[in-house]
């Protein structure tokens, strides 16, 4: 069985999409869905809220 080698060469460098901000992607999407997904944590807190405080009442 022989193993494949990459071919990246050392001294290649690697094209970044953001150099100074690799975090930040210029696709939207990406935002979007961290907005999505924080609003989603919020009401699944919300809700968790709202059943203790019905359980407390019962």
């Amino acid at each position: 069985m022989e193993t494949l080698k990459k071919t990246e060469k050392p001294g290649e460098e690697k094209e970044w999409e953001n150099p100074a901000e690799p975090e930040k992607t210029s696709d939207d999407r990406e935002e979007q869905q961290m907005q999505r997904q924080l609003e989603e944590a919020k009401r699944r807190k919300e809700n968790l809220e709202e059943d203790e405080n019905n359980d407390n009442k019962n």
